[in-house]
């Protein structure tokens, strides 16, 4: 089976728009912090995975060198206020990327006491989607100091890098029990945050897994480059590159999905916020696709790793 034509013109087309929306990124970095290596500069979500839509907001990260703290904020802040100006569409100030950080502090105390929501957040987001807009030596070498702490120096061939596979498992639990609260506690739209839960969000957390796979066999610095490889590629990108025409029933669904995120009706149903036990009917559409997806994500999973890979294994006990 291979992906239709359909679906294959959904991800060229939201492929087209997230590299033009990159390039006019890199252009406003490059105006406002020139040469200065002091700071790197990216994105997560939707440009970083070339799947922008409509209704597509820019999710804009900043990390720093130890002696440019003031710095980086006033580029962060600039840098928010040009993209505005080029009519990038831009998240409400505040959540988790709203601070620079420094690429130490995305390293130390992995798992320790000081490990909050917001670190784990933006190491995972940076290892597994993350897309450089300025200084991309400096953000490919931290992506790397990354997974040099996670694979350790005495991993064996036979091993996978459970350190990494561990946290991006405790990443996903970490999302879905954030969309319990911010729909119960917060009084978030539900619809079409579960729907990205169920499509996006697992897309992410699946295709680092099979990336985590993919070093089942090699020595660590074997290891540490396929992950760096695998990492720089989009999910569905990466995707079929390991499993080729095995993705292709979760991607055709994948497109669907893109396709109605795409429509400005369909997002706006989902985006309203629903009287308790009410559903609409766009929700109920895509929450078939979204068992559909899951299914196929499984058999997946299943095929491309078999019963001698520790993969499968490894996500259960």
């Amino acid at each position: 089976m291979s992906l239709s034509s359909k679906a294959q013109d959904i991800f060229d087309e939201a492929g087209k728009r997230s590299e033009e929306g990159l390039t006019r990124m890199r252009a406003v970095a490059a105006g406002v912090i020139g040469d200065d290596d002091r700071f790197i500069v990216g994105v997560n979500g939707s440009y970083a995975r070339r799947e922008v839509t409509a209704g597509s907001d820019v999710d804009l990260f900043v990390l720093f060198r130890n002696d440019a703290i003031k710095e980086a904020q006033d580029v962060q802040a600039v840098l928010r206020e040009r993209l505005e100006a080029d009519s990038f569409k831009m998240p409400a100030p505040g959540g988790v990327f709203s601070i620079p950080l420094t690429v130490s502090m995305l390293t130390q105390s992995i798992g320790g006491m000081d490990d909050t929501n917001e670190y784990i957040t933006r190491r995972m987001l940076l290892l597994l989607e993350g897309e450089w807009i300025h200084n991309p030596i400096q953000f490919e070498r931290a992506r790397t100091r990354l997974l040099e702490q996670y694979v350790a120096a005495t991993i064996r061939r036979e091993q996978i890098c459970l350190f990494l596979l561990n946290d991006i498992i405790r990443y996903w639990r970490t999302i879905c029990v954030d969309f319990e609260y911010k729909v119960q506690s917060d009084g978030k739209p539900r619809e079409i945050r579960l729907i990205k839960l169920r499509f996006s969000r697992m897309l992410l957390f699946f295709a680092g897994v099979m990336a985590v796979g993919a070093t089942y066999g090699l020595e660590r610095a074997e290891k540490i480059a396929r992950l760096s490889e695998l990492l720089a590629l989009p999910a569905h990108q990466r995707l079929l590159q390991l499993a080729g025409g095995k993705a292709h029933p979760a991607l055709e669904l994948y497109a669907e999905f893109l396709e109605a995120l795409d429509d400005s009706a369909t997002r706006n149903a989902l985006s309203m916020t629903s009287p308790v036990g009410q559903e609409s009917s766009a929700f109920k559409t895509l929450r078939g696709k979204a068992q559909q997806f899951r299914l196929s994500l499984l058999d997946m999973l299943h095929s491309h790793f078999g019963n001698d890979n520790p993969t499968v294994a490894a996500l259960m006990l």
